[in-house]
């Protein structure tokens, strides 16, 4: 399932363009190597979770080792991963010097074949943005039972009633709610 934000954004191009809604992903955690090699180990796997994440750690040094030599790295279905010069031009070919003028090396990546069409299996679920969530925790730890978010609610937000285990209950206020 994805976890999902609507944000209102406006057009970069045209900045007297009404703002428009868009879905920003919320991810609900950050699963480590050793959290990601116990999963793989759990489908059915020959292998340890420990020999697992040492095969991970393994093909992380071996991975950067390869681009670092040149090398555009296909892993079948998980796709190419490939590196990007990122930089500033010199003033003539003759005196550019890629200790000067290279500023970045950006590692790409190109989704192989199980990952072009995840939208078609995808499942999304709307939550809360981050900085509100962030609030809930806090009153939530303050021993607080409501959470008043509204001065910081721009018109172009929408009202939603969030229930949690802790029973705490957020309210979206809006000023201009007929956007939606």
């Amino acid at each position: 399932m994805l976890n999902y934000s609507i944000a209102m954004r406006s057009n970069p191009i045209d900045k007297g363009a009404p703002k428009k809604a868009y879905a920003t992903s919320q991810y609900s955690e950050v699963m480590n190597i050793n959290q990601f090699a116990e999963h793989i180990a759990s489908h059915g796997s020959v292998y340890k979770r420990s020999d697992v994440a040492a095969i991970l750690t393994m093909a992380v040094d071996c991975l950067r080792e390869q681009l670092l030599e040149g090398k555009k790295v296909e892993l079948g279905d998980l796709g190419f991963f490939y590196v990007r010069i990122s930089g500033e031009g010199a003033p003539s070919a003759a005196e550019y010097n890629p200790a000067i003028y290279v500023k970045k090396l950006n590692v790409k990546w190109q989704c192989g074949a199980r990952f072009k069409d995840l939208l078609g299996e995808a499942v999304f679920n709307l939550v809360a943005p981050r900085s509100v969530s962030q609030k809930v925790l806090k009153a939530h730890k303050a021993g607080e039972t409501t959470v008043d978010i509204s001065p910081e609610v721009t018109e172009e937000e929408a009202v939603i009633f969030i229930s949690l285990p802790m029973k705490i209950c957020l309210r979206f206020l809006i000023l201009n709610s007929n956007q939606f």
